[in-house]
């Protein structure tokens, strides 16, 4: 995964100045518990403030157009978020890695804080389907294959 990558790069090359953008982040995550749309742009903003301590500049570049797709998908399901704070925990934790220069730890952090939000994004989605919970207006999904719409 490209963020498992950026973050051992960030490890090895990272600023004071990116670990300054980092840490206010990881700050207002906790700021906003309360508030999961708010928490979300400060999470977007980790990403591509680890992104830009990796040093390349293409990578950051790559990073910085997948997470405004990923903000975008994101950004429909948040409010169903009920895991702000261990998410937060995990953006902590990747951040004292990376500012302790501890590249593969800050990678395996990394990657399992992904694995993570990646079955939590499953779950906020799939908490608007059969479960006898009501859609809210203009959020059904579509089909993700024609033979699905079928179905």
């Amino acid at each position: 995964l490209l963020e498992v990558g950026l973050a051992g790069l960030a490890a090895q090359h990272g600023q004071p100045d990116h670990l300054a953008v980092m840490a206010e982040e990881v700050t207002e995550m906790y700021a906003t518990l309360d508030d999961p749309q708010e928490y979300l742009v400060h999470d977007i903003r980790f990403h591509r403030a680890v992104a830009a301590a990796s040093g390349n500049q293409i990578l950051a570049a790559l990073m910085n157009m997948v997470s405004t797709a990923m903000y975008e998908g994101r950004r429909a399901t948040v409010e169903r978020a009920t895991d702000l704070k261990e998410s937060a925990e995990f953006h902590r934790k990747i951040y004292r890695l990376i500012r302790a220069h501890k590249s593969d730890e800050a990678k395996a952090a990394m990657n399992e804080h992904l694995e993570l939000a990646q079955r939590a994004f499953a779950s906020e989605e799939g908490s608007n389907t059969d479960e006898g919970k009501a859609e809210k207006p203009g959020t059904a999904r579509r089909p993700r294959s024609r033979a699905q719409a079928r179905q």
